[in-house]
């Protein structure tokens, strides 16, 4: 089927279109989808086409036909917040990895051409036929499909928040140059246009869109260690106003505990002694000191005895509290915290007729201080990159407790690993001491 010139031209346009409209679709998917998003899809979708092929062609040139096309891209970028609830930023990163994929997947069925002149080159023949629309979508499908599991998979940028809206605008305004003007620029500059020369150009291009996609990629990356590095200064904080507040408690707790005895003591000739006997075995189990030779693992364990008690959890813990002596307050405090929450945690689970009990031991053995807790849990755990994942609902805001950890672990030169044989989870930490 051989097209006139203003057929072409609104195949063009509908064509960018689409690519960009399937692409934008493609790497916003993750994100959170608004009320009526199908109706907002199809409203989206038919005005984007609609104000694209609408769109006049005044001028038949490059400079012109760039011009276009960046208008029909901003159309289908700039529609993204109709669909989804999407910052500006994201909105930007979003639109930066349309474009490159967007001309990758252009790149590459322009060097199909070049193979194979006589079937595929559409643009010297006007000719649409079937290889032509193949070479289309066979490149479009794999380069989008690339570029949505590098970037995009698992809700990468849906769990990132921290994306500068400066830096992602400088990005796409560098994207839209490479990736529409610059190609346009080389052809203007470039008459004679030899196979190798061509040859060149396409590679040139994939090679300046896929590094603009590694500057994405790191990014993300930077951007996400930076919300992961907020987020445990923020868990040191709370945990070193914390510890001072279960200090305050545990000592007004003890010595509350201690009056009591005293008075019970003082009145115990008028008291039925089985009652007696009883209010003095409540009292000493909430009074009782466990003494670790280390104040801040002292706190730590009787609150979680206190935590241990109210939930019917056998808590039996054998510290020297000496051999972490070397640690800080503070990360002795969310290192051993969070530990304890986390057994806490996945013995709760358990159903009512399994035994709950949580085991812990901190102990020396030679140059080296030994941590170990063992606790039942039920279900499955989860795994990603060799990282236990939170096995809490929102992930956004959860797991940063066991990354603590982790960086406690590395501050110190230590090593931990996790086993779950027989349905019981095993955290062994080892830490060198330094004479």
């Amino acid at each position: 089927m051989t097209l006139s010139a203003d057929a072409l031209y609104l195949l063009l346009k509908g064509n960018f279109a689409l690519r960009y409209l399937l692409a934008t679709l493609m790497m916003s998917w993750s994100m959170h989808k608004k009320e009526h998003f199908t109706i907002r899809l199809v409203v989206r979708t038919l005005f984007t086409l609609s104000a694209s092929v609408a769109f006049p062609i005044i001028v038949d040139s490059l400079p012109y036909m760039c011009f276009v096309f960046t208008v029909i891209f901003l159309l289908s970028t700039l529609t993204v917040p109709i669909c989804f609830s999407a910052p500006w930023q994201t909105v930007c990163y979003i639109g930066s990895a349309v474009l490159c994929a967007e001309h990758i997947a252009s790149m590459a069925d322009s060097l199909m051409t070049l193979l194979f002149p006589q079937t595929l080159d559409f643009f010297a023949t006007h000719v649409l036929s079937l290889p032509v629309i193949l070479n289309w979508s066979v490149s479009l499908i794999i380069v989008y499909a690339i570029v949505y599991l590098t970037l995009f998979r698992g809700g990468k940028l849906h769990r990132e928040h921290n994306l500068n809206l400066h830096v992602m605008v400088e990005i796409l305004l560098v994207s839209l140059f490479v990736n529409l003007y610059l190609n346009q620029l080389y052809t203007i500059l470039i008459a004679q246009r030899s196979s190798l020369v061509m040859l060149f150009e396409y590679l040139l291009n994939i090679l300046c869109s896929v590094f603009l996609l590694q500057i994405q990629s790191g990014i993300l990356k930077e951007s996400q260690a930076r919300k992961s590095l907020e987020a445990v200064s923020f868990l040191w904080e709370h945990a070193r106003e914390q510890y001072e507040i279960s200090h305050e408690n545990i000592t007004a707790i003890n010595q509350k505990c201690h009056d009591l005895k005293h008075l019970l003591m003082a009145v115990r000739s008028v008291i039925d002694p089985e009652e007696y006997n009883s209010m003095m075995e409540t009292i000493n189990s909430y009074g009782a000191e466990i003494k670790t030779n280390n104040e801040v693992l002292d706190v730590v364990f009787q609150e979680k005895n206190f935590q241990c008690r109210k939930l019917g959890i056998q808590f039996t813990c054998i510290i020297d509290g000496t051999a972490v002596a070397f640690m800080e307050t503070t990360d002795l405090y969310v290192l051993f915290g969070n530990l304890l929450d986390n057994c806490i945690e996945a013995v709760t689970k358990l159903p009512p007729e399994e035994v709950k009990n949580i085991q812990v031991t901190v102990r020396k053995d030679r140059s080296f201080a030994v941590i170990t807790t063992e606790n039942g849990y039920m279900g499955e755990l989860h795994w990603s990159g060799g990282r236990l994942r939170t096995s809490k609902g929102d992930k956004n805001n959860h797991g940063f407790g066991m990354l603590g950890m982790e960086n406690i672990v590395h501050k110190y030169g230590g090593r931990y690993s996790i086993s779950t044989d027989h349905q019981i989870f095993s955290m062994n930490i080892v830490f060198p001491i330094t004479p």
